[in-house]
């Protein structure tokens, strides 16, 4: 018979195994539900300074605005970190290039701008590679975050293998929550020198991570991917185990179509698109469109398995107070302004952001250095040359390298080798750089007709690939005329290719005449799909001009420089529904 004692010793032991089972069992059990909230940049291009851009406002085409900028942004991300002070912020890749930033201070200032926004880890983009890799370690570590990628592999660069990880590991709220950096393999193609570094399949590289992750215990994956939004989404459905995907590169704007159509945007998709893994699993893909315009963010519900099982987002536009029309300030007490406002509102990602004092201060003295070439004037605009097919200064570019090298009867100039529009006043040092970054010499190459067609067909359908059809781009061209079928077969979209004689008229191209060619050096390396020129077995001498000055005298020549009246490329009605520029 148990005395009373042991009555209550029996108790005692039983009470404390119970508590014991009932410790180990909720250490051991995962939590119900896990939320993360995410933010995300990708494409900022060294635009540290807001842009201005022209909304579509009540119909008014030309309500120019302020969007971005890294003092807004670092608005936006105090307050968020207010409220969530656990979030991730994340960046898609290409950082640098496209303002004086770049061009005068070699990158270093971008990555002291973004470890003030307190990134917690960045992808490479193909853009990081524009000054070859013998700057990357230097700004990998000036960087307070890290870079990854899974599928660059550096070790035949031993400067910096040691500093790139295929994948970061974060405990958000006592959660493990990983991260998987990946950059597209036509970064040899689009770029200037990517040294001894070799790119592998995005692909099989994300597969292969996902795997060394699930094997840890890991069930919440980020893909943070500068792949571009057509090829996030193929990767979305041929890998199970990745749960959002954080994309750059395409600068794709997402969002609603019937809000955003408040401001006169069109976007690419939905904010975020949803899809499903080959296992059936949600995965969530998103990105930021461009120059720090928007601020991604995502609250990403898992379940106990990290399985995605909701979700809620609101992106920002940071936008300015100040606003003009037609070039006329617009002023804070009329109507106008308050339509303006409105119409932000309805939107449902522009709102008006102060920017933080802190970063206004730490730019100060890297804008005064650039005052000089913002100051110093080139020539006038007589209207906006804004980027397209035959207009904005991709044509006067083109125009400008048979300036310069008069001999040379065609220019082929790619599409990225121009880098931004040109508003109607005056053209500074500054604009002209920021036209023209990357400081390429003009090179004459001899190439026959059967060559000059597969040049053109090659980048064309490398910018097909890369940006679709749905508002097509072309490379620029001077000293020729063709046409464009975009829904023909690949290698015959190009009809009707014609050169201009020594009498200037247009002749149609012999397959076995040679034209003597100027391209940049980039072309010249077959980038951008030009491979037909880097494989030219004729004549060949780099002139040692370099591009933007051969601009910049041509500007000066003409004084006053308008868009081209020219139609040297014809887009063809297809069955894509592209239409005539």
């Amino acid at each position: 018979m148990c005395t009373v004692q042991n009555r209550l010793r029996i108790f005692v032991q039983a009470l404390v195994a119970f508590v014991l089972v009932a410790a180990v069992t909720a250490c051991s059990t995962p939590p119900a539900h896990f939320n993360l909230t995410l933010l995300h940049l990708n494409d900022t291009h060294s635009h540290l300074e807001a842009v201005p851009v022209n909304l579509e406002i009540e119909g008014v085409g030309s309500t120019t605005a302020e969007l971005g900028g890294f003092a807004r942004i670092k608005t936006v991300l105090d307050r968020m970190r207010a409220s969530e002070p656990e979030l991730l912020l994340l960046h898609g890749g290409d950082a640098l290039q496209g303002t004086l930033y770049f061009t005068l201070f070699n990158g270093g200032v971008e990555f002291d701008f973004l470890n003030l926004l307190g990134l917690d880890a960045m992808t490479f983009g193909n853009h990081e590679f524009d000054r070859g890799t013998a700057s990357i370690p230097g700004w990998i570590k000036r960087s307070r975050f890290p870079w990854l990628s899974a599928n660059i592999d550096f070790s035949a660069e031993p400067a910096i293998a040691p500093l790139v990880k295929p994948y970061l590991i974060k405990t958000v709220a006592g959660e493990k929550v990983a991260i998987i950096g990946v950059t597209t393999e036509t970064t040899p193609q689009t770029t200037r020198d990517v040294g001894l570094v070799r790119f592998n399949d995005a692909v099989a590289s994300t597969r292969q991570q996902v795997a060394a992750l699930t094997a840890q215990g890991i069930n919440k994956i980020i893909l943070l991917s500068h792949l571009g939004y057509q090829q996030d989404l193929q990767l979305a459905s041929q890998v199970a185990g990745v749960d959002l995907i954080i994309g750059g590169h395409s600068h794709s704007l997402l969002g609603d179509i019937t809000q955003l159509a408040a401001i006169g945007l069109t976007p690419d998709g939905a904010y975020p698109t949803e899809l499903a893994a080959p296992d059936g699993s949600p995965v969530l893909v998103a990105q930021a469109w461009q120059w720090g315009h928007l601020l991604g963010r995502l609250n990403v519900r898992f379940d106990g398995a990290g399985v995605v099982s909701g979700y809620s987002s609101k992106q920002v536009i940071p936008v300015g107070e100040r606003f003009s029309r037609d070039g006329t300030p617009v002023s804070p007490e009329s109507s106008q302004y308050q339509a303006i406002v409105k119409a932000l509102a309805q939107s449902g990602s522009a709102q008006i952001v102060a920017e933080d004092p802190a970063v206004l201060a730490a730019l100060a003295p890297y804008q005064r250095q650039l005052a000089q070439f913002h100051t110093a004037v080139v020539a006038r605009a007589a209207e906006d040359l804004k980027r397209g097919v035959n207009s904005g200064p991709g044509p006067l570019v083109a125009d400008a390298m048979l300036g310069a090298l008069p001999r040379a009867q065609v220019a082929l100039l790619n599409y990225g080798g121009v880098r931004k529009s040109l508003l109607s006043g005056m053209i500074s040092e500054g604009d002209l750089l920021e036209v023209m970054p990357f400081a390429d010499t003009l090179v004459l190459i001899d190439l026959n007709g059967s060559e000059l067609q597969a040049a053109l067909e090659g980048t064309i359908d490398f910018l097909i690939r890369k940006y679709g059809l749905k508002q097509p781009v072309m490379p620029y061209v001077a000293g020729i005329r063709f046409a464009v079928e975009l829904s023909a077969p690949r290698g015959s979209r190009v009809t009707a290719l014609t050169v201009r004689d020594r009498r200037g008229v247009f002749q149609p191209v012999e397959p076995a005449t040679l034209y003597r060619t100027v391209v940049n050096t980039f072309v010249a390396g077959g980038g951008d799909g030009f491979a037909a020129v880097k494989n030219a077995a004729g004549f060949r001498s780099d002139s040692g001009i370099i591009d933007s000055d051969a601009f910049r005298e041509y500007l000066k020549k003409l004084g006053t420089v308008s868009n081209s009246r020219e139609q040297r490329i014809t887009i063809m009605q297809s069955a894509g529904g592209a239409g005539q520029p």
